[in-house]
């Protein structure tokens, strides 16, 4: 079974003077960057069959933002508090426990640990050959065939490292 990893790092934030970081809203900016990625998502047929996102504000109105561009159902939306700053083990112990009738999932999150999970399970140079970086709302996917708890060892293919201004 080939499997579909997409990585969203949020959108740009507003900017957090007096306001808790976790409480950041999503910039205008934000959600024009995340529909630019989205429907290029949409084009080029990366539909996941969920989104985990982050609960932190400007995660979760990436998350759902996406998916309303993706076309897909709330209910296939779920934002998680475990995932704000999550690190790469953290997102890893999530994947192995995602759900097997599930072949393509994004997940939403932040850097530095979105970044360094998927520089770590898509190959370090591979990574940095492609950009190695995790701007906002930079999306990269990460391809192998296998269960889940298998993506590290079944060395997924980076299929692409996108950034907003790669899908105008």
């Amino acid at each position: 079974m080939i499997r579909k990893l997409i990585a969203l790092r949020h959108g740009e934030a507003e900017k957090g003077f007096g306001i808790e970081d976790f409480d950041r809203a999503l910039a205008l900016r934000g959600y024009a960057e995340v529909e630019l990625v989205a429907k290029w998502l949409l084009r080029e047929g990366y539909v996941p069959d969920l989104i985990l996102g982050s609960s932190a504000e400007r995660a979760a109105a990436t998350a759902f933002h996406a998916g309303r561009i993706l076309e897909l159902d709330e209910t296939r939306i779920t934002v998680d508090q475990s995932l704000y700053l999550a690190s790469k083990t953290i997102l890893l112990d999530l994947v192995y426990e995602l759900p097997e009738e599930s072949n393509c999932v994004m997940i939403v999150g932040h850097n530095p640990g979105l970044e360094d999970f998927v520089s770590f399970v898509g190959g370090y140079d591979r990574f940095a050959k492609a950009g190695g970086k995790l701007m906002t709302a930079t999306v990269a996917c990460l391809e192998f065939e296998g269960e889940w708890a298998e993506i590290v060892s079944a060395l997924p293919t980076l299929k692409f490292l996108k950034r907003t201004i790669d899908v105008v």
